[in-house]
């Protein structure tokens, strides 16, 4: 198959995953730089695992509803808890994160195996997602949280920067932190939620992470960095597809291979700048 058809074949058939995985992508690249400058990036890794608790949830006898609703009860819900837990001084942040994690992995294992209509398939559908399968009625729930999350951090743009850039700042000028940080978490998980039933718990911690880093590597200025990693998200599961079905991969690896190039490109970048 050759590029052009490959192409063709993607946007004629495979729309909802390529224009899904673009919005996925790019959400979390943006909501990820204030995840990385909190450095709680781990927390990206228990809110992916607590959303895929909902889904197993969901999975229950008595259970009546919906895999996105489930999630997005019991993920709202965990971070809710961890916010304020999380700007607590007794308990180190990594322990509440290690134990959430822990917890929602042991749950998950303990509901699927006691669950009779689950699967095989159904539960590795679970883990994973299915980036090629996305039905419409998640793309558009997921567009519309696209453009709630941008519009809410493109008004409170400011309030959300500090409380993740300089809190201390934030605090002598006023800002009601606590309010902000729970604000934003919740944010987070809705976002979390939704994007891990469509395209898996891998791709959705992969852009929390990978493109801010590669853009704080790239650029300082604050908005820039934003501005770049959103780029990276848009840009990488584009190519990442396209590879994909050129060399007959798994869609989801094969998007955060090529993030993780741009990655290292940008480590690379910015070692020989500092020589």
């Amino acid at each position: 198959m050759g590029n052009s058809e490959i192409i063709f074949t993607i946007i004629a058939e495979f729309p909802y995953a390529l224009y899904g995985s673009i919005l996925v992508g790019a959400l979390c690249a943006f909501l990820g730089v204030y995840i990385v400058a909190k450095r709680v990036v781990f927390l990206g890794a228990v809110l992916t695992q607590v959303s895929v608790l909902g889904l197993a949830i969901t999975f229950l006898p008595f259970m009546i509803v919906s895999h996105t609703v489930g999630s997005l009860a019991v993920t709202i819900v965990s971070v809710i808890f961890l916010s304020r837990l999380l700007t607590g001084k007794k308990i180190p942040k990594d322990a509440v994160l290690g134990f959430i994690f822990v917890f929602a992995i042991a749950a998950r294992i303990l509901i699927l195996q006691k669950t009779p209509k689950v699967e095989v398939s159904e539960i590795e559908n679970l883990l994973r997602g299915d980036i090629l399968f996305v039905t419409p009625e998640l793309f558009y729930t997921m567009l519309g949280v696209f453009v709630a999350a941008i519009a809410v951090h493109g008004l409170f743009f400011k309030e959300f920067t500090y409380i993740s850039f300089d809190a201390e700042t934030a605090s002598t000028q006023g800002f009601n932190a606590n309010f902000w940080e729970t604000l934003f978490y919740v944010i987070a998980a809705v976002v979390i939620a939704v994007a891990t039933h469509m395209v898996g718990d891998i791709f959705v911690f992969g852009f929390l992470v990978i493109p801010p880093i590669a853009a704080m590597l790239l650029v300082k200025r604050v908005k820039v960095i934003f501005l770049v990693s959103f780029l990276i998200g848009v840009f990488a599961p584009i190519v990442g597809l396209f590879l994909a079905f050129k060399f007959d991969f798994p869609a989801s690896p094969t998007i955060i291979a090529v993030a993780s190039v741009v990655l290292i490109l940008a480590w690379v970048l910015n070692t020989l700048r500092r020589k």
